[in-house]
């Protein structure tokens, strides 16, 4: 018997904000933290802890995808 799994709903949320973020166009938001909501950017700005709060109290049951948008290329090493 095959064993039946369930996304959970905070799963869900992240891949739909996940799938949206690699879709993003970032010019307009360099330099910035971002907070994506079923998929689209509904905070952006730089400050992360105002923005927070404001997430946590206007989507209290959604899990967000938080992003800071570098304004310039960064290089990832791996050792």
């Amino acid at each position: 018997m095959k064993k039946q799994t369930f996304a959970s709903p905070a799963r869900a949320d992240l891949s739909k904000n996940f799938q949206a973020f690699t879709e993003l166009d970032r010019v307009k938001y360099l330099d910035n933290y971002i907070i994506m909501i079923d998929g689209k950017v509904r905070f952006s700005g730089k400050d992360i802890r105002k923005m927070l709060q404001q997430a946590k109290k206007k989507y209290p049951r959604k899990t967000p995808l938080i992003a800071k948008i570098p304004k310039e290329e960064v290089m990832v090493l791996i050792i």
